[in-house]
């Protein structure tokens, strides 16, 4: 009995260990949005939004939407201005979606959510028509590596009041806290692209040729998820066995290999290794690049060794 209420009171007095830490957490968050706020650039409103999303979102959408109006020609904050909308539902979106047409034509997804409608309606010629916008856009982006480092630098700069950094001290805790918050929000619903594109809707006029495409665009975007997304749509239209599903496995394998050993963790060298990581981030907008630069930097191969296999994905 007594073993008991040692257990229970231990129990009790780390939940409200915890609840500390979280209070305390969202106590400096709020400190920092505050900060960030009070500055009043396009780049601190932006990363004070970004910040308080997840409990104010009403006011993180009025940062995001200051933001924007000074610096109304930026395409990575009008995209992050759409992706918080369309994450909280804002009422917003279609004229916010509209004037980041406006501001990035040249961007392929601004045109995702006229594929996602028209695949909702079952609409397959609206669907051919939206996957060839895609096809036939410059780019496609979700500006990952300029919005990080926006973020990271954010968080980095000194507080007046108490002269240490906004929001988190260490140059890996600023990263981590970066990615975390930021993945949550950049990614929109991919889903209408792998749909359109299954082998099942080639028989849909000019579906193929727009899919084939808009692949294009995928495998040399900025952003190392829809590279691979790009991959995998592709392995689906071909028999086991086809050279044209063997170059595509090697494809998967070359890119699996560049995330997972460009990613690895050094305990010795953590804050060194993410301020390599960073200083990539502002030397290329693609996401590839920057897990390149860090095989480099750790003196790796770019290519997958003869014997390298991926622990997560062990039938490969």
């Amino acid at each position: 009995m007594r073993i008991c209420l040692i257990l229970l009171l231990a129990s009790l007095a780390g939940c409200a260990d915890e609840a500390r830490k979280a209070r305390e957490a969202d106590e400096q968050r709020e400190i920092a949005v505050a900060e960030l706020t009070a500055r009043g650039t396009a780049q601190s409103l932006a990363a004070a939004s970004l910040l308080g999303r997840f409990k104010h979102e009403r006011r993180s959408q009025e940062l995001i939407d200051r933001a924007v109006a000074i610096a109304p020609d930026q395409p990575a904050l009008a995209y992050l201005q759409w992706r918080e909308c369309a994450g909280a539902q804002c009422a917003k979106e279609a004229e916010i979606r509209t004037r980041l047409q406006a501001v990035a034509p040249d961007n392929g997804l601004v045109w995702l959510p006229e594929l996602s409608a028209a695949w909702e309606r079952a609409d397959a010629p609206a669907v051919t028509g939206a996957v060839a916008k895609i096809g036939a856009s410059r780019h496609i982006s979700i500006y990952w590596n300029s919005l990080i480092v926006m973020l990271v630098d954010a968080f980095g700069e000194k507080s007046p009041s108490t002269g240490r950094a906004v929001f988190a001290q260490s140059p890996t805790d600023r990263m981590v806290d970066a990615i975390g918050i930021l993945a949550a929000v950049s990614t929109p619903p991919l889903q209408a692209i792998g749909k359109s594109c299954r082998s099942d809707q080639f028989d849909q006029p000019g579906r193929r040729e727009a899919c084939e495409a808009m692949m294009v665009r995928l495998a040399d975007s900025d952003n190392f998820l829809l590279q691979s997304l790009a991959v995998s749509i592709q392995q689906k239209w071909w028999p086991e066995g086809s050279l044209e599903r063997d170059q595509l496995r090697t494809l998967r394998r070359q890119l699996d290999y560049v995330m997972l050993a460009s990613s690895r963790t050094r305990v010795l060298h953590v804050d060194r290794d993410s301020a390599r990581r960073l200083e990539a981030m502002r030397k290329s907008n693609d996401e590839l690049d920057v897990m390149r630069a860090m095989l480099a930097f750790h003196h790796e191969p770019l290519e997958p060794p003869a014997n390298w296999r991926n622990p997560y994905a062990p039938g490969e």
